[in-house]
Order: structure tokens, then C-alpha cells, then sequence
């Protein structure tokens, strides 16, 4: 028989701007960085364009850093920052 008076005391108003929500099972490892990445995407705050931008500066920086290994590493360091800059363009 379905309860025609709920006890809805201590639920409270769901943080989440676009509902219906699906529940997930994630390792918890993990878990606290994928919501944060999803609470980003529901509010609308996420902005690829800055993630990519600070990818972009890292790799820059990381250009000046002295190479022990011949220029092996940078020359893999300008090959991924070939391919950030090519992403960002499009």
C-alpha cells in the first residue's frame, strides 16, 4: 500500500540544475573529481578553452627547462604542445 503522507523531513533541495539526475557507482578514488568536473558541466562553469590555455603554458614553461636527454624530451614536449595549439585553434 503506497504511503499517502511521505516523511520528507530532512531531504533536502538537490544542488543539481538539470534533473532528472542518474545515480552512478564510482571508485573513490576517483569519485570526489568526477563530481567535481559534473557539478562544473551542470552549472555551466566549465570552460575548455582555459583548461587548454593553462595545458598550453605548462608545456611552454616546461620548454625552458634543461633537457639531459639530448632534446629527446623536448622535442616531445613541442610535439604535444604542436598538437594543444593545433586543438585550440579549431
Amino acid at each position: 500500500m503506497p504511503n499517502r503522507i511521505p516523511n520528507t523531513s530532512g531531504l533536502d533541495k538537490s544542488p543539481w540544475v538539470n534533473k532528472p539526475v542518474k545515480v552512478y557507482r564510482l571508485p573513490e578514488a576517483i569519485a570526489p573529481k568526477v563530481l567535481e568536473y559534473a557539478h562544473k558541466l551542470d552549472n555551466g562553469s566549465y570552460d575548455r578553452q582555459a583548461e587548454l590555455d593553462t595545458a598550453i603554458d605548462t608545456l611552454t614553461q616546461a620548454l625552458t627547462l634543461p633537457a639531459n636527454t639530448g632534446g629527446a624530451i623536448k622535442k616531445e614536449i613541442r610535439k604535444a604542445l604542436d598538437k594543444l595549439v593545433e586543438l585550440n585553434s579549431l
